[in-house]
């Protein structure tokens, strides 16, 4: 709950609250330690750039948790966090006490001194008052004996009371005194302020955000009163202000009715998807839609739509405005736009009235103009401002419309002109409005992106002819609307980039084991076994592609280790040199002493081998490529243009000499996806896997290229300053035959069968399930126990872990192996530690089979 929502239900309750305040009831005289106090405020002030950082977040618990931190041992060994929940009540939001290493709650004191625990019950209602006061308590209070080894200080948001801090020191450290009770006071009313401001920018936010949202409908409702105004026929009117109605709610159906007048009865319906028009009263289009029937003057609720009159002068109706949408409920504020809708109906039905109302509401229309959110301009037929809102007047930077400025009006920037008289030009030659989405303009040295639109004024009387026009400003909102844009994007494609590697792993897990289980029934078949070998050999090639595609799709989590980039590229400079090849010359730049990175050592492999393949395919007619490794201080100069922290560095560099890229090529070369090279030979994932390899281990991936002249790709890796992991060679594991009872429960038939036979091949018992609901029911009539469930992650409406939580909570000795292709090992954190193991897929037999000995051999 926010402050703002706690203020607010505090207020429904009407209590009568004290100010707040920092009166401490405390002697003046009373000395304790101020060194510990000085130490705390030190601390608090360098860990105060992170605590706003969390507050910007609107996390506030997380920001009172910090203070747990800092204060604990340092300034009290007992310390406490109430908040006022939405009933007016405390509720213990955390407690940090010495010894009891931060439990959650103040039940498991460890080794706090029972003279300490006492201390802490016996502040409640001292919390109490200090939170309805809003005043700093201390406790013992005055006149007791010795110095206060509690207190209590109060937190208020917005003048309402929203939390609590108790500190407390036990018997054998001296009491506070005055330096500390300030202090407390000071680190307090800092975390106080924090979230306080976040609060404030929460408020600002919302607020920014209805206002964009009235802006666009202001916006579109000037547009459509623009437009209606030059129009005198009934049924142009009707089925303009229908049209023009259902886009300003983005409404289901939208009509506007003359239920009364010569005109009558006539209908205009515009419905999503389809064109506007005009109806008569026994058109089929016309059934079921909202008519003047009921006596009400403002906009009313009938079924799912929301009405408006259209009022005629002497207050009555003489038709509707009425709108219907399924996506999201109707708000006061649409009462009014749709008021003015209606009211535009009524005024352009009513071409003799329409001048004289005009003139009634200049003033309201004017002010309403004035403070439109878009820039409104008048011009006269060359193009020379005749007015302009404070809107124009801030876009343009122009001065304020006043008597001075209208006989010397200025000009439009001088980027802008060509575009703006093309407008023009195309209102005068009778288009009824004109616009462009996107005008680049230079205002005052800055690049600006506009909107705009005209229309031609209607005249009256003598008056001469202008143009209406309104610009607004979308270069930041199209930038944000680009990067929403992008991110729906890779989120649409990392989801069929998942369910792709889901299905394909299994595929994969079954050509691999069959494949193996082949390897041993042909040994004596050479020629048979080679095809085998290259079943196999493709099948990895593939999980190679899956790995891809899940990298994409941000399915399976990185798994970094600390590597030595040369030592990485001299294991793999054989494979190198083949997909090189002889047409090629190959060069090694490799600084031995360039340290260690730290990365998921299988991504860095493949990272490496796409970018080889990439300069060999550039390289078709023979070239040069070179392959380095060294080090790299970047200074603080630096790190915006590389986009990486000031530090040290480990490079690798992969360039050849090959076709190049143009900067359109290069600038997209990233995208998941996107691929230059021909059908079947080029996925576009290589290089989006690369980055986010890189990116994610805290590094950065440039490309140079130009065409006919070559690429280069460089990386930036953090040096890893820690020390160097010894790698050990895996140990031979011999599989002795089992004799354990299994419950396998997966989803896919045919690799159920494949495990299945695997399993009873070495001596296993197998139960089959095909879903998480069917295992349950086979454990429950099962006489006896299982000694290992194997499931799938995702099956169905019950998954592999709440399978496995459900069994292991009636038999906690049950081991449980999972598998997945999508998923990885953190699936296993919510089962019991010590007798699970996880399996990703693709997986061929012996890997099974050796997964499965080493989870049942254990202790």
């Amino acid at each position: 709950m926010t402050p703002k929502d706690r203020a607010s239900k505090k207020k429904e309750k009407g209590r009568d609250e004290a100010p707040s305040s920092v009166d401490v009831t405390a002697p003046a005289t009373l000395e304790g330690r101020p060194g510990r106090a000085m130490a705390f405020r030190d601390r608090y002030m360098s860990a105060r750039a992170s605590t706003e950082s969390l507050a910007a977040s609107a996390d506030y618990e997380a920001v009172l948790i910090e203070l747990l931190d800092l204060a604990v041992p340092l300034f009290a060994d007992w310390v406490a966090i109430d908040v006022v929940d939405e009933n007016g009540d405390l509720r213990r939001l955390a407690v940090r006490h010495l010894g009891c290493k931060g439990s959650p709650n103040d039940q498991d004191h460890g080794q706090c001194s029972p003279a300490l625990v006492k201390l802490a019950h016996d502040l409640d209602e001292v919390a109490r008052r200090a939170i309805s006061s809003g005043r700093s308590e201390v406790s013992p209070g005055v006149g007791s004996a010795g110095l206060p080894w509690g207190v209590i200080v109060g937190l208020r948001i917005r003048d309402q009371p929203f939390a609590v801090v108790s500190f407390i020191v036990d018997e054998q450290n001296a009491g506070y005194g005055t330096v500390e009770l300030a202090i407390a006071e000071e680190v307090v009313g800092g975390f106080g302020n924090a979230i306080e401001r976040a609060a404030l920018h929460q408020d600002a936010r919302a607020a920014v955000r209805g206002t964009q949202k009235i802006a666009s409908q202001l916006h579109q409702l000037i547009a459509v009163s623009i437009t209606v105004a030059g129009l005198r026929d009934e049924s142009e009117i009707l089925t303009s202000l229908a049209g023009s109605t259902r886009r300003v709610f983005d409404a289901d159906v939208a009509t506007v009715s003359i239920d009364a007048g010569p005109a009558a009865p006539l209908r205009g319906v515009a419905r999503r998807g389809g064109p506007a028009t005009c109806v008569g009263p026994d058109d089929d289009l016309a059934n079921g839609l909202p008519t003047s029937g009921l006596d009400s003057n403002v906009p009313w609720r009938e079924n799912d739509w929301l009405v408006a009159p259209i009022l005629e002068r002497r207050g009555h109706s003489k038709g509707v405005v009425a709108v219907r949408r399924s996506r999201s409920e109707f708000l006061a504020e649409d009462d009014e736009v749709l008021t003015l809708l209606a009211q535009m109906a009524a005024t352009s039905l009513a071409a003799a009235e329409l001048s004289r109302s005009i003139r009634h509401s200049e003033a309201r229309w004017r002010i309403l103009v004035e403070t439109a959110p878009a820039g409104i301009v008048e011009v006269d037929l060359e193009g020379n401002p005749r007015w302009w809102n404070q809107t124009a007047s801030r876009i343009f930077a122009w001065p304020g419309f006043d008597q001075d400025t209208a006989d010397h009006p200025p000009p439009f920037p001088e980027s802008a002109q060509p575009e703006l008289a093309s407008i023009w030009a195309e209102v005068l030659g009778g288009a009824p409005t004109s616009g462009r989405d996107y005008l680049e303009v230079e205002i005052k040295g800055r690049r600006r992106e506009l909107t705009a639109s005209a229309a031609l004024l209607p005249t009256i009387d003598s008056e001469e002819r202008s143009i209406l026009m309104l610009v607004d400003d979308v270069t930041d909102h199209r930038q944000l609307k680009a990067e929403v844009r992008h991110a729906q994007q890779m989120e649409t494609r990392g989801q069929v980039a998942s369910s792709i590697a889901h299905d394909f792993n299994n595929l994969l897990t079954l050509i691999s084991g069959y494949a193996e289980i082949l390897t041993r029934d042909l040994s004596e078949d050479e020629r048979s076994l080679e095809m085998v070998k290259d079943i196999q050999a493709t099948a990895s090639r593939a999980s190679l592609l899956t790995a891809q595609l899940q990298t994409i799709g941000r399915t399976k989590s990185l798994q970094p280790v600390v590597l030595d980039p040369v030592a990485v590229l001299q294991s793999n400079a054989e494979v190198i040199e083949r997909i090189v090849g002889r047409d090629i010359g190959l060069t090694w730049a490799l600084n031995m002493k360039a340290g260690h990175v730290r990365a998921d050592a299988g991504q860095f492999e493949q990272m490496i081998l796409n970018l080889v393949i990439n300069a060999r395919d550039a390289m078709a007619s023979g070239g040069d490529l070179t392959i380095g490794v060294d080090t790299r201080t970047v200074s603080a100069n630096e790190r915006d243009v590389l986009e990486v922290p000031e530090g040290e560095y480990v490079v690798i560099l992969v360039a050849d000499t090959g076709v190049g890229m143009a900067e359109e090529t290069r600038r997209r070369c990233f995208e998941p996806f996107f691929t230059t090279k021909d059908p079947f030979k080029g996925t576009g994932m290589g290089l989006a896997a690369a980055r986010r390899l890189v990116e994610e281990s805290g590094g950065s991936i440039a490309c140079r290229s130009e065409v006919g002249v070559g690429t280069t790709f460089e990386i930036l890796l953090p040096a890893f300053e820690g020390a160097e992991i010894e790698e050990r060679p895996p140990a031979k594991v011999t599989r002795p035959r089992g004799s354990a009872t299994v419950l396998l429960a997966e989803d896919d038939g045919e690799l159920r069968r494949l495990i299945t036979q695997v399993l009873g091949r070495n001596g296993y018992r197998i139960l089959e399930a095909e879903t998480g609901e069917q295992a349950l029911q086979l454990a429950h009539e099962f006489d006896g126990e299982f000694d290992l469930l194997i499931s799938d992650v995702i099956m169905g409406n019950v998954t592999g872990p709440e399978l496995a939580r459900t069994l292991q909570s009636a038999n906690p000795a049950l081991r449980v192996l999972m598998m997945s292709g999508t998923a990885d090992a953190t699936v296993l954190d919510e089962l019991l530690p010590g007798n699970n193991a996880f399996l990703a897929k693709p997986f061929r037999p012996s890997e099974l089979i050796d997964q499965v000995h080493e989870i049942l051999s254990r202790d």
